[in-house]
């Protein structure tokens, strides 16, 4: 039977991000991580780390110092019970600020592609469409979903845009844990507008309740009883012309239809007399 498995970005998700992390000792989990991981283990889930690590491809740091700090970061998470399944990284970048040679070139496994997840799904027999993605940026929801895992994307600070992509948005670990854990009650919301304060929605209230009256006030004023002598002489001009009509088409008319024509014509002048009438009141 395939595993599900959870697939988590690494920097500024799990651990902390001071830009570029270029050495082992300054590896520092987020808060709330070790349990959340723990917490999404017990429940079944592998957990894979899925990161993008150009800094490889930039120079400030070479392979065997990246192996090390995902070695160090991992001993932290098993000394907490939350042990790490396996760490995926991209060290590839496309374009001039790739400095080492080898690493510059454009990668299917870069997020926002899916190729880490893939690579995963077949080294660890993961079903995707009963995993998730879990990341605080577009491009980790935006893999995700190319991957055919659903998505939470982690909001961190005011500062920080809410990615409409993603398929729920949370503001720490813990509650992307809940959400995953409690799918099946919506625990969480997916991708919400931004919150209108409780100032603004007595504002559109106040306006809404302005607009209702003045609606009700332009109903009450729009009746006027030459408005409705009006409609009401409009139709019968309009019978009147319809029986004169029919009975110019008679062959042998036994009234000449010429009054009619006279009625038709009264009844609409009157009917225009009452409208203007009711538009200068």
């Amino acid at each position: 039977m395939p595993n599900k498995a959870v697939f988590f970005d690494r920097d500024h998700t799990l651990i902390e991000d001071p830009g570029y992390l270029r050495e082992p000792d300054a590896v520092r989990l987020m808060p709330g991580a070790a349990d959340a991981v723990r917490r999404l283990r017990d429940a079944g889930y592998k957990i894979i780390v899925v990161t993008n690590q150009s800094g490889v491809a930039r120079g400030f740091l070479d392979e065997p110092t990246l192996d090390a700090i995902h070695a160090r970061m991992k001993q932290l998470f098993a000394d907490q019970g939350a042990p790490i399944d396996a760490i995926y990284y991209c060290p590839y970048l496309d374009g001039p600020e790739a400095v080492i040679e080898r690493y510059r070139r454009d990668s299917e496994l870069r997020k926002p592609r899916p190729g880490m997840f893939l690579l995963a799904a077949r080294e660890h027999d993961i079903d995707l469409k009963a995993s998730w993605a879990v990341g605080d940026s577009p491009r980790d929801a935006d893999a995700g979903k190319a991957a055919g895992c659903r998505t939470v994307h982690i909001v961190r600070g005011s500062g920080l845009a809410q990615n409409a992509s993603a398929d729920f948005i949370v503001t720490s670990l813990a509650e992307a844990a809940n959400c995953i854990l409690n799918r099946r009650s919506d625990p969480c919301t997916p991708a919400p507008p931004p919150a209108v304060n409780a100032r603004s929605e007595r504002l559109l209230e106040e306006i809404a309740e302005h607009l209702r009256a003045w609606s009700r006030r332009r109903m009450m004023d729009d009746f006027t009883f030459a408005r409705l002598a009006g409609a009401v002489a409009q139709i019968v001009a309009i019978v009147a012309a319809f029986f004169a009509i029919t009975a110019m088409l008679d062959p042998q008319p036994d009234v000449f239809p010429a009054h009619r024509w006279l009625a038709a014509i009264f009844l609409q002048l009157l009917a225009l007399t009452l409208f203007s009438l009711h538009r200068h009141r």
